[in-house]
């Protein structure tokens, strides 16, 4: 008598009265609750229809020698073998149908974007065609109310003109980034508003670019801090080696001033630089050539003077701004560019431009004392701030993405709050001061201020820290050390100064 599930003799038999079939009283009592069913015939069975057997002698004798064999144990092993084989194909069989299933959705999901996309694109075409025709006739045609859509049902087309492999790229930078950001504190080696105030001239680098010309338009500096990029009005772009005290390469094929210089940020011992001039074109410089640096790619899409570079944070796309009152997204690998968007509603032309942090969107000064922001996806302008008096010299994000800088032909810097959209503060400097640059530290602690000078201010109510009238001409550029433990200024006296704590 043997349970007809374990194939052992039973220790607590019970026979079914539907199927006459011995069980294990444990094993059948388990299977019923999770089963409802006898094991062997499929019926339906309760605990009720079980019967125990009552069996002599009470100690269940040893299996016969037969079943504890090594043949024996090679055949259950076999047979357990067989049953996972079976089992592992029937979850194959369905994982391959599953599959198949998932790709039709996708597909399905897919085509409907596309066709949403499709249509969008024929709607915004054919409201374009009737606001012409109507302006032509002398008619003003009401504005379509958005189209209302379920709460939570929202459907994101790319926008036209941006593929969706560089939107994929700028959504993931920026998704990284932001994280980041919320949990980044000044660590406890900041540089201190007590060291900032004993800053001084500490030492200078002399007699760069030509004479004959002279003048330092626009600096960076690389990753490491050892090399430094800067733009005469010589026409040349220069990099600094400060660790061998020399020009590392002098590179030279721009017709008239450079304006704008950029490394591309990327942690390597010879970065990408870029480079803008009043000559309409802007340069890609790579490692490689008898200079140190050879010309890449040499890019003409503005029509007016290019007025300044910004670096995607991805570091694979950049911008250029120009007087021409157009922006252009370029790939750093192709040298191409992307994008290429004129402003409609501003004519006066870009002064300056610069990506906020997470690289969403861009900041651009204007001429006429006004700053655009431009959502980079959508390639619209979705706020403008105004209140400046003269064109905008400069503008600076704060690392922590919540801040933007600006400074124009008068003597005041704002402070604007990207969540509000809104002036929250206005430090007025001296009467007649000059302003070409805004820089704020790695932890937004400290606010640099370049041009009739070089001044400090505490990022937070503008306190002055420290100021330094060394340099004997403009104050073109401005770079933070990662700590604030120094500061990097250059102009157009053809000197690069940095100021620290004695």
């Amino acid at each position: 008598m043997f349970c007809a599930i374990s194939g052992e003799a039973p220790q607590q038999p019970v026979v079914s009265v539907k199927s006459g079939n011995v069980f294990e009283k444990r094993l059948i009592e388990k299977y019923i609750a999770d089963h409802g069913k006898d094991p062997v015939t499929g019926e339906e069975l309760t605990t009720d229809d079980l019967i125990e057997v009552k069996t002599q002698p009470q100690v269940v004798p040893p299996r016969a020698p037969k079943f504890t064999s090594v043949p024996s144990i090679l055949s259950s092993l076999q047979n357990e073998w067989d049953s996972v084989m079976l089992e592992s194909f029937t979850l194959k069989q369905q994982y391959q149908q599953v599959r198949q299933e998932l790709s039709h959705a996708l597909y399905q999901n897919d085509a409907a974007t596309r066709v949403i996309a499709r249509l969008k694109k024929e709607r915004d075409s054919a409201r374009e065609a009737l606001a012409n025709v109507q302006a032509h006739l002398g008619t003003t045609a009401a504005a379509p109310a958005p189209a209302a859509q379920p709460s939570g049902e929202n459907m994101e087309v790319d926008a036209a003109g941006l593929p969706a492999d560089i939107v994929e790229k700028m959504d993931q930078t920026s998704a990284n980034l932001s994280q980041g950001r919320r949990k980044r504190k000044p660590p406890a080696e900041h540089t201190s508003v007590d060291t900032i105030k004993t800053f001084e001239q500490t030492s200078t680098i002399p007699s760069m670019h030509t004479s004959r010309t002279p003048g330092i338009t626009a600096v960076d500096v690389d990753h490491s801090g050892n090399f430094i990029l800067t733009g005469g009005a010589d026409k040349h772009v220069q990099i600094y080696d400060r660790a061998n005290e020399k020009v590392f390469a002098n590179l030279t094929g721009h017709t008239k001033k450079v304006t704008a210089v950029k490394f591309r940020g990327q942690e390597v011992e010879n970065d990408v630089a870029l480079s803008a001039s009043a000559d309409k074109h802007v340069r890609v410089w790579v490692p490689g050539g008898n200079k140190g640096y050879q010309m890449a790619h040499n890019v003409s899409v503005h029509s007016g003077e290019v007025t300044d570079l910004s670096v995607q944070p991805s570091k694979d796309y950049f911008v250029s701004s120009g007087m021409d009152s157009k922006w252009a997204f370029y790939d750093f690998e192709t040298g191409k560019s992307v994008l290429e968007v004129q402003d409609e509603e501003y004519k006066a032309g870009y002064t300056t431009i610069a990506f906020h942090p997470d690289g969403m969107i861009l900041g651009a000064g204007t001429t006429d004392s006004t700053v655009r922001i431009w959502d980079v996806k959508s390639q619209s302008a979705v706020a403008t701030f105004g209140g400046h008096t003269g064109k905008i010299n400069a503008l600076a994000f704060s690392e922590n993405g919540y801040i933007l800088a600006t400074a124009s032909e008068d003597n005041l810097v704002k402070l604007w709050d990207l969540r509000k959209l809104s002036n929250t503060k206005t430090f007025t400097l001296d009467e007649g001061y000059k302003i070409n640059a805004l820089s704020f530290d790695y932890y937004a602690q400290y606010l640099a201020v370049g041009g009739s000078g070089v001044q400090i201010l505490k990022a937070k109510d503008g306190a002055a820290l420290a100021s330094f009238t060394e340099p004997t001409a403009e104050v073109t550029g401005l770079k933070w050390s990662p700590l604030a433990d120094s500061l990097l200024a250059a102009g157009m006296d053809r000197t690069v100064r940095y100021y620290s704590a004695p």
